[in-house]
């Protein structure tokens, strides 16, 4: 009798050329995706003092236009040169020239990991500190020297985009302070006076414990006497200012000059309301107003024509009020602002006639 073949290893084969076939065309494999953070086009310098500042955006996107969360370092690179051997031009060719010279000739200057890239934020702004009395030290040579600064980002395991614009510094000597400042208090804010140094313009700076300060005129002053109106009162403040001059489309900021202080007592009423209407209706009115930025509540009267003044609300904490109770006749009403200190604001005023109607 002859033995049965089982059909398995037929099936098995069957199956195992089919599969081999397969159902369809194989994609071709694709190359894996490189990250690149995109390259910096905002890179400015100024000198203030004796420091060149540089600044530039933070870096959020990568060269293909996607997010960037994984910024890894910043490069901050620095080339000094005399003017006779720096490339002149704006050609991309040119551009190629002079990136090359600087990974070739200059240094990099710094690498900004996680703690230093957090020092250096400054809302969506990196600010980067080179102190120039170091780098002239090292460069004793009595030629005048150009310095060329430039960044860049690297990400993903160490891929680094191009070098940014190249921004270019020839130092000075920072222009000499103003002298004779004087301040001032008023109900609109502290006025400083000044003599400046030569044409210079000035920069404000305020501090209220002489430690931090606060830069006031991001647009340099050009004439003294100038008013801060946003000075709070309650606060004794410290000002200072700066000589700025620019060179070449650079800024060159100088020392501060001797801060002078002024105390601003909380003594000055606040601004009164404005665009006070009265709305009548038949039995009531309605009062609206613009808000005062520094009241933290109103004070409503009335007065019938010919009659004494009625105190309606010493405490209204709205910009509106509704008189309920009005008697007929022309009424005129008032609205008077208090600052947090209890200070009372002039009064504003509209005329009505109540009671008309049904």
């Amino acid at each position: 009798m002859r033995r049965a073949v089982s059909a398995v290893p037929v099936i098995v084969a069957a199956l195992a050329a089919l599969l081999g076939t397969g159902c369809g065309r194989k994609a071709a494999p694709q190359p894996p995706v490189v990250r690149v953070p995109e390259r910096t086009r905002d890179l400015a310098v100024s000198q203030v003092g004796t420091t060149a500042v540089l600044t530039w955006s933070y870096p959020s996107m990568t060269r293909s236009g996607g997010p960037l969360p994984d910024l890894e370092s910043i490069e901050v690179w620095r080339l000094s040169l005399p003017p006779s051997q720096e490339p002149r031009g704006a050609s991309p060719r040119m551009r190629k020239v002079r990136v090359e010279l600087l990974l070739a000739k200059g240094r990099r200057l710094a690498t900004l990991q996680k703690e230093d890239l957090n020092r250096a934020t400054r809302g969506p702004k990196l600010v980067y500190h080179d102190d120039l009395a170091v780098w002239y030290r090292k460069n004793h040579s009595r030629m005048p020297l150009i310095i060329w600064y430039a960044v860049r980002s690297i990400c993903c395991h160490g891929h680094a985009s191009e070098m940014s614009n190249i921004v270019r510094l020839r130092p000075q000597a920072p222009p000499l302070p103003p002298t004779g400042l004087t301040a001032s208090a008023s109900a609109n804010g502290i006025t400083i006076a000044w003599q400046p140094a030569g044409t210079n313009a000035v920069i404000v700076e305020r501090s209220a414990d002489g430690k931090t300060w606060h830069t006031l005129t991001p647009q340099p002053v050009k004439k003294t006497p100038w008013q801060d109106v946003s000075a709070a009162q309650g606060t004794t403040w410290l000002y200072r200012l700066r000589s700025i001059h620019v060179v070449g489309g650079v800024r060159i900021v100088g020392e501060p000059s001797k801060p002078i202080k002024i105390a601003y007592p909380d003594k000055y009423p606040p601004q009164p309301p404005a665009q006070l209407i009265c709305l009548p209706e038949t039995r009531l009115v309605h009062l609206r107003w613009s808000a005062v930025t520094d009241a933290v509540e109103y004070r409503v009267f009335r007065k019938r024509k010919g009659e004494g003044w009625h105190h309606l609300d010493f405490h209204v904490k709205a910009h509106e009020y509704t008189d309920h109770t009005p008697p007929q006749g022309t009424l005129i009403y008032a609205v008077k602002a208090v600052d947090a200190a209890g200070n009372e604001s002039k009064g504003v005023f509209c005329t009505t006639i109540a009671g008309q109607g049904p």
